[in-house]
């Protein structure tokens, strides 16, 4: 009885302090809400679980055709970007796959808290393991984004001894970034014990929909952590944006010097169709994202919303691989000649069966 009192006092106490620096959090005290007692389907795990992996299960071969168009259909002339664009299509992937398969997250926003759903979960991979994969592979997929665009760049700029000194080390800091980020909050995941405690005294109830004992707090405050995200985001974002318009004022210069006006016409329409595929799919994302910002910062609670914001970021990957094919000239053609081939023969065999079968009567 003594460990649990001293242990109450100390969440009291922090509790104290915690509502003097932010008071916002405390929001919910002394309140009632309609998700204290809800049991919308939309707001539970099932829903959650059930859509993700149905949205996963179709992905699949949408990914599977995308790398085989960057890997068997890259024309020659995007020779030089074939393997960066398959990098990128594979991280991307990698994160669709892992958000609605590996790790399948059922979060609480605005706390930075949930359990997973996923088969990493069934296999007793820990909770801070897998939230630490999916961080780093965001981050490695932002880089990727990065990686085409420079490539593009040092096609136009190959023979600058500098940039090819520097794009090493510009790499190597980019990777310990992305890698590391997350680390010292990984170091310093809070006692769960205590961290449910603090949000049970902060949260005016546990929701029908929650399982309490397969809860996971990642970060108690939450605030400076997307701080620091956005700050990484909005910079590499940055980059890309910096890179687009160096690449595209070399190819304006290039005209009248050592590439011909068709070839700098392929690397700009290559650079327009890539600049497309990147942001349709972030349009797509941007709403979730704002959304998590505000629910953040104002501390709102809709499980509804979270559970559309999870997937609606998990199709990120999807729409891209989508949009590569239908905007890229090589991919777009080859897929309409599949859908012709796949069409005729389709017709063949409807029309072949009628006569094959008053041949039979």
């Amino acid at each position: 009885m003594k460990v649990n009192g001293t242990f109450a006092e100390k969440v009291a106490n922090f509790s104290i302090i915690h509502s003097k620096l932010f008071p916002e959090m405390y929001y919910f005290e002394n309140r009632t809400y309609d998700f204290c007692t809800s049991s919308f389907f939309l707001y539970t795990a099932d829903f959650q679980r059930l859509f993700l992996h149905f949205f996963g299960f179709i992905a699949i071969p949408v990914h599977l055709y995308g790398g085989y168009c960057i890997i068997f259909q890259t024309p020659p002339s995007m020779r030089s970007v074939k393997w960066s664009l398959f990098n990128l299509h594979v991280l991307s992937c990698f994160w669709d796959l892992g958000l609605s398969f590996l790790t399948t997250p059922f979060i609480f926003f605005p706390a930075l808290a949930g359990y997973p759903l996923g088969v990493l979960k069934d296999l007793g991979v820990k909770n801070e393991h897998q939230l630490y994969l999916m961080i780093t592979s965001g981050a490695y997929m932002l880089i990727a984004i990065l990686i085409v665009f420079e490539n593009r760049l040092l096609i136009l700029i190959g023979s600058n001894k500098f940039w090819r000194i520097f794009r090493i080390p510009w790499y190597i800091l980019h990777f310990l970034v992305a890698t590391f980020f997350f680390f010292p909050n990984y170091l310093m995941i809070p006692d769960q014990e205590y961290a449910k405690a603090l949000f049970r005294r902060i949260a005016p109830c546990i929701p029908l929909y929650v399982n309490a004992d397969l809860v996971f707090v990642a970060v108690i405050e939450t605030r400076f952590l997307l701080r620091a995200a956005g700050i990484l985001i909005f910079g590499g974002f940055l980059e890309i944006w910096s890179l687009a318009y160096i690449t595209d004022r070399k190819l304006s210069k290039q005209i009248n010097g050592t590439m011909s006006l068709r070839t700098v016409q392929l690397h700009r329409n290559f650079q327009k169709a890539f600049i497309i595929q990147l942001i349709i799919p972030i349009l797509i994302i941007i709403l979730p994202i704002i959304y998590v910002g505000i629910s953040c910062f104002v501390f709102y609670h809709n499980q509804a919303l979270n559970n559309i914001t999870v997937i609606i970021v998990s199709s990120h990957g999807f729409f891209s691989t989508i949009v590569m094919i239908c905007i890229h000239a090589p991919y777009r053609e080859f897929t309409l000649l599949l859908f012709t081939v796949l069409v005729r023969v389709r017709n063949e065999h409807s029309s072949v069966g009628p006569f094959r079968s008053n041949i039979i009567t």
